[in-house]
């Protein structure tokens, strides 16, 4: 029952639940006093326990000084009872061991109690039992007595009060507490706002900054003859009434920067919004233009692969109509075709085939027949077989083809051979060189191995790989189909551990997708 009650209390009250400080840290936004009505109610903003732990409220009577104070007092009782406060979302609120109130006047004629004894009895009472981190609730500190013995009463008060590091509220109309609270670390001024103009308070607590009395203003609004108030403010000291004046001077410019940093935080939230909206809008262009990038290059990549395949078909008939008078011609221009191709497609998909930063630059004084370069411009290694001026003849697979020095990297010198090799050079030469010719006549750039079991396909494709090195082909294309994904994994897992495979991935959509695999050769 009682957490139903609690809930529909906070749900009358459009409560929030607070956070609860241990440190004794308090800070309320838009506060409301629960006992008065919503439509009456004026919000007040209240933070004490962090840079002071005493707070000193001053103003006009029938100003809001007392609903202030009651307003903290009701909230902490509030939270401690495990009820959602009436604020602003976000409450903090500090958890105080016990909590002592001198407010309300409790003369007695019964006990022969003036307004000061009572609040004194009070206050002695307090002084006694008040221990650290509790919260002490003032109301009229030092009232009811002489004025100079009432303020430097109140001052010894709350100067006792400091020194117990007790959270401490205290009202009064005192101009020489004002002055204190300025004086001692710890205290901070407070007032409840007044309207000079209206003649009316508004109920608003204004921290930081002391509250002037206003009486001969209120007093003038209730019918006091302009003759006493003309010489009541005669009698009142010049500096007091300097006070009074500078006062209500930082009240009316408090108020016009009020109003100044709300038009700042109005632009700055339009600001905000515009940077946000140009941010998505910036994102937005960024990826329509990556997609379109993407998009071209996907087309382009398509179009040179099937370009490239119908020339492999010319060329594989080229092959078969030269004579062997005609094989060094073949050769180039097979060469130069190949070359035209891979320029092509390294240009629409880049990074596929350049190798950046593969070996070191040729000199010219240490390269010798024999060497290993890599052709930048073909993306393949080759042998040197001669080195004429700055060209150098180089062979790549079954090919051979002039570059420029420049144009190729330096990876590796000429193999040793071993003593007593027994087959001559120039006829070891010419079987690799046949070798290589038949493998380029019958390789073709993709392998089918649908339907096959993983270890009939490693065999295949252990064959068609060897084949497609010894043709001098970079890239190869395997067709697995998608199927339950067990081909695919087993051919990828053989790729990883094959010795002539450089990397793989899957195929663009146009050439299947996840159901083949592009495999680029070392």
């Amino acid at each position: 029952d009682f957490a139903f009650a609690k809930a529909k209390l906070a749900k009358d009250m459009a409560a929030n639940r607070p956070e609860l400080s241990r440190e004794g840290r308090t800070d309320l936004k838009q506060a409301r006093h629960p006992f008065i009505a919503k439509d009456k109610v004026v919000p007040i903003d209240i933070r004490i326990g962090e840079d002071y732990r005493m707070l000193l409220i001053t103003g006009p009577n029938t100003g809001g000084k007392t609903v202030s104070m009651k307003t903290l007092g009701t909230m902490v009782l509030l939270a401690q009872s495990g009820c959602y406060l009436p604020t602003a979302p976000d409450p903090v609120i500090a958890v105080y061991p016990n909590i002592y109130a001198d407010i309300g006047d409790e003369q007695s004629i019964e006990q022969s109690l003036s307004t000061f004894s009572a609040h004194m009895t009070h206050i002695v009472r307090i002084l006694q039992d008040v221990e650290e981190d509790d919260l002490v609730l003032l109301d009229e500190l030092g009232a009811g007595t002489d004025p100079e013995e009432g303020a430097a009463l109140a001052m010894a008060i709350l100067e006792k009060l400091l020194q117990l590091r007790v959270t401490t509220i205290a009202t009064t109309h005192y101009s020489e507490l004002k002055t204190f609270a300025y004086s001692r670390e710890g205290i901070e001024n407070a007032c409840v706002e007044f309207d000079v103009k209206t003649l009316r308070p508004t109920y608003r607590l204004l921290i930081g900054m002391p509250g002037a009395s206003n009486a001969f203003a209120i007093s003038r609004r209730l019918g006091l003859s302009e003759s006493l108030i003309l010489r009541a403010q005669q009698l009142v000291k010049a500096d007091h009434a300097q006070f009074e004046h500078v006062i209500n001077e930082l009240e009316n410019e408090k108020m016009m920067y009020e109003q100044r940093n709300a038009d700042i935080l109005e632009r700055q939230q339009r600001v905000t919004e515009l940077e946000a909206k140009v941010a998505r809008t910036k994102e937005e262009l960024s990826k329509k233009k990556g997609e379109l990038i993407r998009k071209a290059r996907e087309q382009s990549a398509a179009m040179v692969r099937r370009t490239r395949r119908e020339s492999e078909a010319i060329i594989k008939e080229l092959k078969e109509q030269f004579d062997d008078q005609g094989i060094k011609r073949r050769q180039q221009a097979i060469q130069d075709a190949r070359a035209k191709l891979n320029e092509a497609f390294e240009k629409s998909r880049p990074g596929i085939m350049a190798q950046k930063g593969v070996g070191k630059a040729v000199s010219l004084k240490s390269i010798k027949p024999g060497d290993i370069v890599y052709v930048k411009k073909l993306d393949q290694k080759g042998t040197v077989l001669e080195v004429q001026g700055k060209e150098l003849t180089v062979q790549i697979g079954s090919l051979h083809t002039k570059v420029k020095a420049s144009a190729c990297r330096f990876l590796d010198h000429a193999p040793k051979e071993p003593k007593g090799a027994g087959v001559p050079a120039a006829s070891s030469s010419r079987r690799q060189s046949n070798a290589f010719m038949q493998k380029t006549q019958t390789i073709g750039r993709e392998i089918d191995i649908r339907g096959m079991m993983v270890d009939e396909a490693e065999v295949v494709v252990g064959k068609f790989l060897d084949d497609a090195v010894m043709a001098g082909l970079s890239q190869v294309l395997i067709i697995h189909g998608k199927g339950t994904g067990a081909l695919r994994k087993g051919i990828h897992e053989y790729l990883r551990r094959h010795r002539n495979v450089d990397s793989f991935q899957f195929a663009d959509i146009t050439e299947g997708g996840t159901g083949a695999t592009v495999v680029t050769l070392k």
